[in-house]
This record gives C-alpha cells, structure tokens and sequence, in this order.
C-alpha cells in the first residue's frame, strides 16, 4: 500500500512541476466519454487500461470514482511512467 501512495504523490508531482518543455511529459485532453471510466483514458493514453492510478493521480482525484471533468492532462510519457514504477518499489 505504500508503494501505491508513494506512487500517486510522484506522479501527482510530475504532473504539476513537470516543464512543458520535458520530453518526459506529453498532455493529453481527456473527453466527456471518459468521466466516468479512467480505464478509457489510460487505454488511449498508454494502451493498458490498468494504469488508472497514473490518470487519477495526475488529475488530482481522490478515489476512482470522482468524476474526471473535461480537461487537459499533464501525464508521464511511458518510459517515465515505467521510470516512476521501477523507482518507488
């Protein structure tokens, strides 16, 4: 469970301190379909609709249940997001 902690606080801080210039960073505009379902985003995004975690945590939501508003998401490229799982557990 603390790895998975340690996890959303890394990728909730890439995605709020990340230069828009980074080639670790990609944006990614998130649509009314996905509100409900962040498995859609993270299959589009990474094509693994198990990296949830990364979407909820770059957009801030509590839980996976929170409504996911329309909105331009700052995430971790894949080899980034394989950088921050190699290195938090």
């Amino acid at each position: 469970m603390i790895e998975v902690s340690r996890f959303y606080r890394e990728v909730r801080l890439f995605a709020t301190t990340e230069p828009s210039y980074s080639s670790a960073r990609q944006v990614v505009r998130t649509f009314p379909t996905e509100r409900y379902d962040l498995s859609l985003v993270a299959r589009r995004v990474y094509g693994d609709p198990t990296e949830t975690l990364a979407i909820m945590a770059a957009a801030g939501l509590p839980n996976v249940d929170a409504e996911l508003i329309e909105q331009n998401l700052v995430l971790p490229s894949i080899e980034h997001l394989r950088y921050l799982s190699r290195s938090v557990a």
